[in-house]
This record gives structure tokens, C-alpha cells and sequence, in this order.
């Protein structure tokens, strides 16, 4: 059984077409986490204020944008990102800072054509796909979409 504010927002779900009107709920997070595929045990190990991963391949332009946007440098095949900003939840670990494109509402302040092609690839379609640095948080449109439920909120 679900919580009926669950209910609420599976109906919400099935109006909405995209994020801008389901930031009330999500309020933006994906554009404040990267989620990093590293081993939560090397943050222990490592004394620096970075944490640096090396991606194997020169990153676009627009890839490089969008890692600069959440103030993560990047250099030479390197990423390096705070550690002060690293979270670790279960063996997950983040990257929490918001993108310097959101507003005080949460909502993106660049046009869509502008934005890095990180920010427009994730769609319900490829939601279902394991995206580099993407999460599809608990709160996010994508997720209630995807699980779906019918008039009374149950799968």
C-alpha cells in the first residue's frame, strides 16, 4: 500500500510532460547530484581536498560545461571534484552542489538549446538507462512515470 501524497503525485505524474512543472516536488535534484562510480573505501585513503577521477577519453565541450556549471574541474583526462561536497549514502557516493544555472525556484535560468547535452539526454525514455553521472532521485517525475499506478496509486 502507498502513502496517499504518493498517490497525489502518481495523478500529478500522468499530467505532467516535463520537469518544470514537477520542480515542486523534486526541486531540482538533479541538477544538485552527480552521482560518481568510485569506491566509497578510496575517500578514507585520500588526504587531499579533491577527489580525482580519471574518465579514459577527452570529454566534449558540452560535457566539460556541464561538470564546470557544478564547479568540478576538469584537466587533461581528469575530473576533480571537492571532497567536502562527497556524500556517502549505503555505497553510493555523490557529489552534492547545485548547478550555477538554477534560480532561487530551482528552475534552469540558460535556454534549452544552450543547455549541455548531459542535461537534455535525460528523458523517460532513457531514464530506464544507466547514464554517467545521472540519478533518478526518489522525488524525481521520471520515477513516478516509470513505476506507473493506476487511479488508486498502486503498481
Amino acid at each position: 500500500m502507498i502513502n496517499e501524497e504518493d498517490v497525489k503525485k502518481f495523478a500529478e505524474a500522468k499530467k505532467c510532460k516535463d520537469c518544470l512543472g514537477w520542480h515542486k516536488y523534486c526541486k531540482a535534484e538533479c541538477c544538485k547530484i552527480i552521482s560518481l562510480e568510485i569506491d566509497p573505501k578510496i575517500l578514507d585513503k585520500n588526504d587531499s581536498e579533491y577527489i580525482i577521477l580519471k574518465v579514459g577519453k577527452q570529454l566534449c565541450p558540452s560535457d566539460q560545461y556541464y561538470y564546470r556549471l557544478r564547479d568540478v574541474r576538469y584537466t587533461r583526462g581528469t575530473l576533480r571534484f571537492q571532497k567536502d561536497r562527497i556524500h556517502i549514502f549505503g555505497r553510493k557516493v555523490f557529489y552534492i552542489h547545485p548547478c550555477k544555472c538554477l534560480d532561487e525556484n530551482n528552475l534552469c535560468t540558460i535556454h534549452s538549446t544552450s543547455k549541455p547535452k548531459l542535461c537534455k539526454a535525460l528523458t523517460l525514455e532513457t531514464a530506464h538507462e544507466d547514464h554517467q553521472g545521472f540519478i533518478v532521485t526518489d522525488n524525481c517525475l521520471f520515477r513516478y512515470k516509470m513505476k506507473g499506478g493506476d487511479e488508486n496509486g498502486e503498481n
